[in-house]
């Protein structure tokens, strides 16, 4: 199994940061491929189907959420997270209306139709999903959203659940812009890096800065961050589905 490195502060720019091409299980802080032939219900059992579109997909990220110590034994069913390759049809990922406490800009999901999104489900256990839900700040800075019929490992998961932006998707560009690492064929929108997305977002404010430099200001400046913050909330798609009664 690979040990995962999750020294902070991360680049801001790196998001999604080190999402494998591939199914894996985490487990306690390390992580190791699955084979696409694995069948759903041999992971499955007892968790929820939790659609991964950003960087809830990185080995990094979840050995940061889940270091807490009960989810620290490999032993336990609280100590690893499979984490399968799917799809999900007539959405596209792009990048969501705010910026994360530690600079990037996340992903969010846009209705978008005729297009396929390359994703990922996490199966999470009750306490797990727990946890994920603090460190997504559920209710206030993400909603829930049901996507039914996510194709995973060839087969059909009726139902998931995905963490969407509660500000919507950001227009950069005059438009929705889709994150380059999600593989999405028939999308109609243009895919950048987080470094492309910050150049737009620098250029659509008019601040003569290249994305870099805009960010660096946003992380050391309140005043910087307001701005950003302003201009994301007047250039979005606002997020209109409501969160599934659970």
């Amino acid at each position: 199994m690979d040990l995962v490195d999750v020294a902070f502060p991360w680049d801001p720019l790196q998001y999604p940061f080190d999402v494998p091409p591939h199914s894996f299980v985490w487990r306690a802080g390390r992580f190791e491929g699955l084979a696409s032939s694995v069948r759903v219900d041999a992971v499955s059992a007892g968790r929820h189907p939790v659609l991964a579109i950003g960087s809830n997909a990185s080995p990094g990220q979840l050995t940061r959420k889940f270091r807490q110590k009960r989810f620290t034994d490999p032993a336990s069913p609280h100590g690893s997270i499979p984490v399968l390759t799917a799809v999900v049809q007539d959405l596209d990922v792009v990048y969501g209306a705010h910026v994360a406490w530690y600079g990037s800009l996340p992903a969010t999901l846009l209705d978008s139709p005729g297009t396929s999104a390359h994703v990922f489900i996490t199966w999470l256990t009750p306490p797990q999903l727990d946890q994920m839900n603090e460190t997504e700040a559920l209710g206030h800075a993400y909603q829930w959203r049901r996507i039914d019929k996510v194709r995973c490992h060839g087969e059909t998961v009726d139902s998931a659940l995905s963490y969407v932006t509660v500000t919507g998707a950001c227009l950069l560009g005059g438009g929705p812009l889709g994150l380059e690492t999600i593989h999405a064929p028939g999308s109609p929108w243009r895919r950048a890096t987080q470094r492309q997305a910050w150049d737009h977002l620098s250029a659509d404010m008019g601040c003569d800065l290249d994305g870099k430099t805009l960010l660096d200001r946003v992380l050391g400046s309140p005043r910087w961050r307001e701005q950003v913050e302003s201009h994301l909330a007047s250039h979005r798609l606002a997020e209109r589905h409501r969160p599934p009664e659970l």
